[in-house]
């Protein structure tokens, strides 16, 4: 992205003028955004360049399974040009047996201390990987304990390793039952997913001042939402927006995490954008980056 005065932006966290919290993109990977013909992880660190940002996530597993050529060659990228991967890692949290836990713990191990020094990685993050608060598979004060047992000691290596473990919203969960899992989690944190609350019917900025205290990382997204009483079984609708445009409260979510949030220091905000189904992602994309840059005003200088 290119602004007016000819200069991109650099959403990055670092020295001067900067902002302490690091900039990416999530998803979606619209046609276009990654040039045809791009290894795929490379094309998404190409797309980053292009418009000035920094971090995408990536599937720890993935990674890993990489041989080793491809996964330096990354690595080189990454440092060459100050980007960064956030890994995602998970496993089944609520069911897995002792043995299991442990064996998907040591992997994770295994896999964070190989790759984890090439990626750059800030944080880590998860999925609660445990079917929904509503299910009625057990209590949910036994899930939560269940999921806190597993993730007490991934959250300890991660912590250990400098990339702080984190876990998403992703419309399964109350904002309010995260926070209790990280209560009882030591060195557990929120990655929140803006958009998400409406998922599960939270009113977003209450979720948001709950969330801002654990929170160390974001998918920054907005959403057109409305219900429709008209329809049965009864529903509430949840449409793609550029961030800005949409109903999330996208301005007071950014206040409040630069007041609150435990790590600045390691505050990842990615970009998580659903095109309107009448808007040009590309377009979409724009007006999107446009709402970043006024959070964020660019000093002059600051520029890539």
């Amino acid at each position: 992205m290119v602004f007016d005065d000819g200069s991109s932006p650099n959403w990055s966290s670092g020295g001067g003028a900067r902002r302490p919290l690091t900039w990416g993109y999530a998803l979606v990977w619209y046609h276009g955004f990654i040039r045809q013909g791009d290894d795929s992880v490379l094309g998404k660190l190409d797309f980053l360049k292009r418009h000035g940002l920094v971090t995408t996530g990536i599937d720890l597993r993935e990674m890993a399974a990489m041989d080793e050529a491809r996964r330096d060659h990354i690595g080189e990228e990454l440092t060459k040009h100050g980007l960064q991967l956030t890994p995602h890692i998970g496993f089944n949290y609520l069911n897995a047996g002792k043995d299991e836990r442990e064996r998907e713990t040591e992997r994770i191990a295994e896999q964070l201390r190989l790759c984890l020094p090439l990626m750059r990685g800030q944080i880590v993050t998860t999925g609660m990987r445990a079917g929904h608060r509503f299910d009625r598979v057990m209590p949910l004060e036994d899930k939560l304990a269940r999921i806190s047992e597993a993730m007490a000691p991934i959250a300890a290596i991660c912590s250990e390793l400098g990339a702080p473990l984190s876990v998403e919203n992703h419309g399964d969960y109350y904002i309010a039952d995260l926070v209790q899992l990280c209560q009882a989690t030591k060195q557990l944190y929120i990655y929140l997913d803006t958009g998400n609350t409406y998922l599960i019917g939270e009113r977003p900025l209450p979720a948001f001042e709950l969330a801002a205290p654990y929170t160390i990382g974001t998918h920054f997204k907005d959403h057109i939402v409305g219900p429709r009483p008209d329809v049965y079984p009864l529903q509430f609708e949840v449409k793609g927006a550029a961030l800005g445009d949409g109903d999330v409260p996208l301005r007071e979510c950014y206040e409040l995490l630069m007041k609150h949030a435990p790590l600045k220091d390691k505050l990842v905000m990615e970009i998580e954008m659903i095109s309107p189904t009448d808007m040009d992602p590309q377009l979409c994309l724009e007006r999107s980056l446009r709402f970043i840059q006024s959070l964020e005003p660019i000093a002059k200088g600051d520029i890539i």
